[in-house]
């Protein structure tokens, strides 16, 4: 019995020892450093640029339409030759209008003489009518006469001054130095008034319209350096200048319409072509440039990851203006921040990270 009691002290000390031992510590496992790149960022200024693209056009172009009604009986110029002010393009049978002239004159020439006579006598009736050698009625009828024949000459010229003008026109003349761009009539086509004879363009300057969009239109002004660049050409940038700004906005596209120039003087450019369009309204001075792979889009946020102290903090972001690879940032960052631009996708805040050199 006492044999007994004497183990079970024994094995209770035992379990009470063992039950005061500590418990053994666990070891805490540290994360290792993301790796990532990083990049400095420093401000620039940011111009701001508008491009489109539109077709060109003659600077101005015209239709020559007939003024008088007639035989065509030749044209001296054809689609594309080169025209000078004031030559001959088109011309029409004259010889219903130089008769008609003729005419006009003939009956003047009889008028005169008959205004010639009237004057004669209504000289000698004021001669006459002091010493009363004639009555005062004669004397009325004379000047009357003479009056009339007056009226009737001055009648006549303008006769013979509108023959004049509808003989002229069946001569159909360049307003311009330009091009022959149409030639929708033949030689002996009968032709109409308003028919149309011909078309020439001004092509020693070039236009192009494009569109733009409200928020671009607010800071054009006509001061603003243009540059356009012909598909055909594209080796080369051309200088172009803003000529005209619309002041009404197209109420489908909501866009405003814009007309450049372009000069053409060795006559390269033609109607037709395409032409790209880059005008510089504005520079942003000291603008945060990102490269557009940096940005990341979260549950409606765009974000992009900073270093500091060796850790990842993120920051939130307002984006503006994409110059190529790069957007302009309105809010978040300032120049000196180190922008992680590689290595970010899997980061949060607060990760220990390893630069990359």
């Amino acid at each position: 019995m006492k044999k007994t009691l004497a183990t079970v002290i024994v094995m209770a000390g035992l379990l009470a020892l063992g039950g005061c031992t500590p418990p053994e510590k666990k070891q805490a496992v540290e994360t290792a450093p993301r790796a990532v790149k990083v990049e400095t960022i420093a401000s620039r200024d940011l111009p701001v640029m508008v491009q489109s693209a539109g077709r060109l056009a003659p600077n101005r172009e015209v239709v020559l339409s007939a003024q008088v009604s007639g035989t065509l009986i030749q044209y001296n110029a054809d689609v594309g030759d080169k025209v000078s002010t004031g030559a001959s393009l088109v011309e029409l049978d004259t010889a219903d209008y130089t008769l008609a002239l003729n005419e006009a004159e003939a009956n003047l020439l009889a008028a005169q003489v008959k205004l010639s006579s009237a004057n004669n006598t209504f000289v000698r009736a004021k001669r006459l009518l002091p010493d009363k050698a004639i009555t005062p009625e004669l004397y009325d009828q004379t000047e009357a006469e003479y009056r009339s024949s007056e009226a009737l000459v001055a009648q006549l010229k303008s006769r013979v001054a509108l023959e004049q003008r509808r003989l002229d026109k069946t001569r159909i003349t360049a307003p311009f130095d330009g091009y022959v761009t149409k030639r929708p009539v033949e030689i002996g086509q009968n032709v109409a008034i308003g028919d149309p004879m011909m078309c020439v363009a001004d092509m020693k300057t070039m236009r192009v319209k494009i569109y733009i969009s409200e928020m671009d239109y607010i800071h054009l002004d006509k001061s603003d350096p243009v540059a356009v660049t012909v598909d055909a050409f594209s080796q080369k940038e051309l200088v172009g200048h803003v000529d005209k700004i619309g002041i009404q906005a197209d109420s489908r596209t909501n866009t405003f319409e814009v007309e450049i120039l372009v000069d053409n003087a060795d006559f390269r450019l033609k109607a037709g072509l395409t032409a790209r369009v880059t005008i510089r309204t504005d520079v942003i001075a000291d603008a945060v440039m990102i490269s557009q792979n940096s940005v990341i889009f979260r549950e409606n946020k765009k974000e992009v990851f900073i270093v500091e102290d060796d850790l990842a903090a993120a920051r939130q972001i307002k984006l503006g203006r994409v110059d190529g690879s790069q957007v302009h940032i309105l809010e978040g960052l300032a120049p000196g921040d180190k922008l992680v631009i590689a290595g970010g996708q899997y980061l949060k805040p607060g990760d220990k990270v390893a630069v990359a050199p």
